[in-house]
């Protein structure tokens, strides 16, 4: 097999495992919050272990785009946040100019921006997707902050400028992330 499809395939299972990963942690910490299905209730306390598994799995196919989209999802994470204290003593701006730097340190600012870009268009289309969802369950999203078309059209310039940055990660990241979100898709679906 070519180097090229071999780093390709990896990249994508890479994004995949990761992918779980954010999504198992996140289910985690919003169990209590979540009104639709939340794969944390199922799993139990060993939520966590499993994500961290995952992760694991992610860096050793791709260590620098897993763990770069892992710290870009910790800093758009933190957007609904970044007043608030947190054990460190900093505030969630501070902590996400922290990741920031650090990720840039060890991965370089071309793959922190690319991942941060790319992670932001994600969150934007899940607002945009959850609009309803999230306002009956009373939070408020960046399609309730910014109005639902507006957040679209955000999501759609952020994918576009991930693509502009990094057009050789963009491909595989993507791909895993539709794979992804679609095999969730279909599993919820299947649930209901």
């Amino acid at each position: 097999m070519s180097p090229v499809i071999f780093e390709f395939i990896g990249t994508t299972f890479s994004v995949i495992f990761c992918a779980i990963a954010i999504k198992l942690a996140d289910d985690f910490l919003d169990q209590e919050i979540d009104t639709n299905y939340n794969f944390a209730k199922d799993i139990g306390k060993g939520t966590m272990i499993y994500s961290m598994l995952f992760m694991a799995c992610a860096v050793c196919l791709n260590v620098s785009v897993s763990t770069s989209l892992f710290f870009a999802s910790y800093i758009i994470g933190m957007f609904h946040d970044l007043k608030q204290q947190f054990p460190s003593r900093l505030s969630g701006i501070q902590e996400s100019i922290l990741v920031f730097i650090i990720g840039i340190f060890f991965w370089g600012w071309k793959t922190m921006v690319f991942s941060v870009l790319f992670i932001l268009s994600i969150q934007l289309f899940d607002d945009s997707i959850d609009v309803h969802i999230d306002q009956l369950s009373g939070h408020r999203n960046w399609a309730h902050r910014l109005g639902n078309v507006e957040c679209f059209l955000l999501f759609v310039v952020s994918i576009l400028a991930s693509w502009w940055v990094d057009e050789h990660l963009f491909f595989p990241v993507f791909l895993g992330t539709v794979i992804f979100y679609g095999t969730v898709w279909c599993y919820q679906r299947g649930r209901a």
